[in-house]
Formats: structure tokens, sequence, C-alpha cells
């Protein structure tokens, strides 16, 4: 079913008291503000008359914070001039939450209230002159101003007055007008939405001051962050598009906030490098950038203090590099994989009851060619689970990693793991530590999908007889790393990065767990899973190096020895 009753069921009932009626306030904002173009006019007239007669229920306090949970949600004019008319931070907010048409924000332009025309203009809102000039048909008290709004308060009915009675008809004409306006401007907005062009229109403001609705487009942007991850300064308009965004927690749905690797790079205290972020808001924000930001800590106490940084528009490269897949291509690609994945688990599992025989003795040449079935399933299987996770690295949506993992434990993993790929490759694989080596500040089935992935792609890389090395050693600081550098493949050892990276990347005859997709698919897949960990995968000239963030330990030594 696609009615929407939520406003509806809201409203039913009489008007709740204490902490209902917060609650109440807070769903009905969030309902008005999200999808106004879903709604009657009649049902956006009740909702603010719902929001008015709950007004004096509310504390400032409770309506201050339901409206900053709007951040970049907003995307109702008639609930955003109600909104303007409150107090002056909860009027602040609410423009700060706004995200709406430059010709919707014109329309509404001169219905809000002093102080929210200023906070717009002073964003790089600039209303052409014809529009500003124009007489206003509406006060302050026809946007459906709280009662006690803080512009102005309306004249109660004295108990002398019945509802038939002239001073009861001079009562009721403001809620009128108040109506029919407000119906008009949603009517306004709807066929708006519906006639307007695909064509995005965006008037800028140039040199000589001509009429437009902003005042310019930005490039770049300098901001710092506190403690949190919450921006609190930027470089220029419109701040009230970037104060307040977070780069602690990734973005969710359409909102603000960085990838993944941003989110996991800020909890580790690392350097952020060319990290996706999303903003929203003003249309001169609005969009995908690309963060480069670095920690910063007090000098008295080595506290940290937050990030600075710079965000830039990304160049056609970097847009290519993105794989744009849409939501309904990534639903789709991962449909198609659990489809896929049914019927091959089926494959591997009659493959193992032939090849133990446990349904029966069964010849060797049937046993072998089971055998082989099953390995080639299997190495199936894994080319869609690399697929998989390369679709929610992609879309952020690789679960966060928590916990710790002994280095002992994933090498063991390591060695039963890959022992059939180096005797079938003709390679062996010598790893060894230099102790003291700490825990990953992973868990354990993400560490070992990073270090499976990458060995595996260097084990097929190898020429038979190849003596592969690897070196495991900690780097103590503010924040602990674990380095792993893994010497160069003879067959790659020439090879530049850009070529080693390339997703069509592959070597002749290669096999195993990582081939099916190619090595240079392998390897960024290996980069994206550390990244997205705080860590990092570089490519130098005489070895591979991989970066993880090691765990912190409770107790502090004067220095660690190896």
């Amino acid at each position: 079913m696609r009615f929407d009753d939520r406003l509806t069921t809201v409203l039913k009932g009489s008007l709740p008291e204490g902490p209902g009626a917060a609650t109440q306030w807070r769903q009905v904002i969030d309902l008005l503000a999200q999808k106004p173009g879903n709604l009657a006019n009649q049902d956006v007239q009740e909702g603010l008359t719902r929001l008015r007669d709950l007004h004096d229920r509310v504390s400032e306090a409770d309506r201050l914070a339901a409206v900053q949970s709007l951040k970049g949600r907003l995307r109702s004019a008639p609930l955003l001039v109600f909104l303007a008319a409150d107090t002056d931070m909860i009027c602040d907010a609410a423009i700060d939450a706004a995200d709406l048409n430059p010709e919707i924000f014109a329309d509404a332009f001169p219905r809000l209230s002093p102080r929210a025309r200023a906070r717009l203009q002073s964003r790089g809102f600039a209303i052409m002159e014809d529009i500003a000039e124009a007489p206003v048909p509406l006060t302050e008290e026809t946007a459906l101003p709280p009662e006690d709004s803080a512009h102005e308060e309306p004249a109660k009915e004295s108990p002398a007055e019945d509802k038939g009675s002239p001073a009861a008809d001079s009562v009721d004409a403001p809620e009128k007008l108040a109506e029919s306006q407000i119906s008009a401007l949603v009517e306004k907005i709807a066929d708006y939405q519906k006639n307007r062009s695909a064509e995005p229109q965006h008037m800028l403001v140039d040199d000589e001051g001509h009429a437009s609705f902003f005042v310019e487009s930005l490039d770049s942007i300098r901001f710092e962050t506190d403690e949190t991850g919450t921006i609190n300064w930027t470089e220029g308009p419109p701040k009230g598009a970037i104060v307040g965004v977070s780069v602690a927690q990734p973005a969710f749905d359409d909102g603000p906030g960085p990838d993944a690797y941003g989110a996991a790079a800020f909890r580790q205290r690392m350097p952020m490098e060319n990290a996706r972020m999303r903003l929203c808001g003003a249309a001169i924000v609005t969009g995908d950038w690309r963060m480069n930001a670095v920690p910063y800590f007090s000098e008295e106490t080595g506290r940290f203090e937050g990030y600075r940084g710079v965000m830039r528009r990304p160049n056609l490269a970097e847009d290519a590099g993105q794989g744009t897949i849409d939501v309904q291509r990534r639903e789709q690609l991962q449909q198609l994989i659990h489809e896929l994945r049914t019927p091959l688990n089926a494959v591997i599992g009659f493959s193992e009851i032939i090849e133990q025989q446990l349904f029966g003795p069964a010849s060797y040449e049937y046993r072998s060619l089971a055998r082989n079935i099953m390995d080639e399933a299997r190495r199936l299987l894994a080319g869609f689970e690399d697929l998989d996770i390369a679709v929610k690295v992609d879309s952020g949506q690789l679960p966060e990693s928590s916990g710790t993992t002994k280095a002992d434990w994933l090498f063991e993993r390591m060695t039963q793991r890959l022992q059939g790929l180096t005797q079938s490759n003709g390679v062996e694989l010598n790893i060894s530590k230099a102790e003291p080596v700490r825990s990953f500040a992973l868990d354990g089935e993400s560490v070992e999908r990073i270090f499976a992935r990458l060995l595996s792609a260097a084990i097929i890389s190898c020429e038979p007889g190849e003596i592969l090395k690897g070196e495991l050693r900690t780097r103590i600081g503010v924040q602990p790393a674990n380095r792993f550098t893994l010497s160069r493949p003879s067959r790659i050892k020439e090879t530049a990065e850009s070529v080693l990276l390339d997703p069509s990347q592959g070597i002749d005859g290669e096999g195993g767990e990582s081939s099916l997709l190619g090595l240079g698919f392998s390897l960024r897949l290996v980069r994206n899973l550390a990244q997205s960990a705080g860590g990092s995968l570089t490519i130098n000239e005489d070895n591979i190096a991989l970066t993880l963030p090691a765990a912190t330990t409770s107790k502090i030594s004067i220095r660690e020895t190896e």
C-alpha cells in the first residue's frame, strides 16, 4: 500500500500534556518537513494548527531540539514560515535546516520574519528587486505563529464574546486568512514541482551585483571541527549549511556526512586523504566533496581538539573512479549475488557428499570430478563475496569493526587458509614478527578478510619456487599502528602502481580464491577495506605496505623494544 496516513494518525485524539506534547511536536514537524508534496493542503493546515496549539505545552528547549534534528531535511515552505515566527534560536535553526529550491525560497521569502530574511541574506540568498519591493499580503500572524511568539501576541477571545458576535468574527478572520494563504502557497509549490523542467536553474551573482539567488559557486571550503567531529568554523558563506555537520559518523540516507573511510579515520585520529563528503542545504554546497584534513592537538596538554582541513569538489577522474552505482543498481547487484549464492552452495554441498562418499561408494574418477566442481564453485563463491564486499564498502554499508585480534591467531588462520594455494603454485611464504607486536584494533573477521585477499593476490603473482617474505611490526605513537610489509612478487616487480590497481589487470595462468575478478580488483578491494578500517595500502618499489590500526594498551611503558 502506498497510502500514507501517518500524519492523520498522529493528529487523532486530544492535545497531549507533558512529555507526550513534546513527542507529538517532534512527530508532526518531522512528517510535515520531509514530504510536503505527498500531503494534501488540508493535512498541512491541520498539522500547522496542531503545532500552534501545542506551542504553549512544549518548552523552548524541546522545540529547538526538534527543529535542529531536521538538519538538511526541512523541505516544507509553510512549515519554514511557521517556525521562522518563533523565537530567534528556533528561527535560526529552521533556516539552517531548510533544504528548498531557490524558486520556493523566493515564494516564501516575503512571508518570513525579518530575522529569517536577514539570516537568509547573510547566507548568500539575494532576492530579486521586483520580489523584494512587492507588497507582502501576509503579516506575521498569517503564517500561524505560536500564540506566545517573540514577535507579537494575538488577542484572546473574552468570555463575553460568542461565536456569532462581530468580535468573534474579527478573531477568526486572521486564522481563515492564514489557512487560505498557506493553501495557496502549498498549491504553488505543488505546481512548481509538477511542471518544473528537468534542468535545474541556479542563478549566480556576478561582480556587477546583478539580481540572483546565490552569491557565488564554491570550489573549496576551509573548515575546523571540535573534538566530537562537529564543524564549528568555516571560511566564507554559507556557514549555516556547513557549521554543525559532523565528520565523525558516516552519512545516512540522503543526509550530510563523510564516507566510511572518513569516519574510520576520525575514530583513529588519523589524517583524512580525499575522503568523500556529502553536504546538504544551500545549492552552492549541496553535493559530493573530497575532504583532506589532519588532526590537531593542544600544545599544552597534547589532548585531541579536532580536525583542520579543506573540502573541494571532485574532479572528473575522481567522479569516474567512484563507480557511481545508484541505490537501485546497487540493490539489484546485491540481490543478484544473493540469488547466485544459493545454487552455488547447493552445488558445493552435493559435491562434498560425492567426494566424501556419504551416500555410498563412488569411483575415483567420479570423486575427482566432484572435487574439481567443488573447487570451482568455491572460487566462484569467493568472487561473489568480493563483489558484495566491494559494493558495501563503496556505499558505506560495511559494518564497523570492533574488538581486537592477536597476530598469532591471524597467522595461524592464514597458514590453514593459504596452504593449498601455496602448494599448488609452488610458493614459499615466510612471515616474521618484530616483537613486541600489538593486537589489531579490528575484529578477527575483518583482519582475516584483508590479509587473505592481499596474500592470495601476492601468491598468484609469484613464479614457481619463489619465496615471498613478509614482516609485521608495530609503530608506537599517539595512534599506534601495525605495519605489514610484503616483498613484491617477481611477476609484478616492474609494474607501475596505476597498472596494478586497474580493475581489468590480471595475470596469465593465475588461480586461487582472489583470481576470479583480477589482480587489480583484489588490490583495490584490499586498499578500500584498509581505508574503511582507518588504515592504508601503499605499493612501493620493492614492497607492498599494509597499515592497520593497532590496539592501545592501558599500561604505559617507558620504552618498547624489539
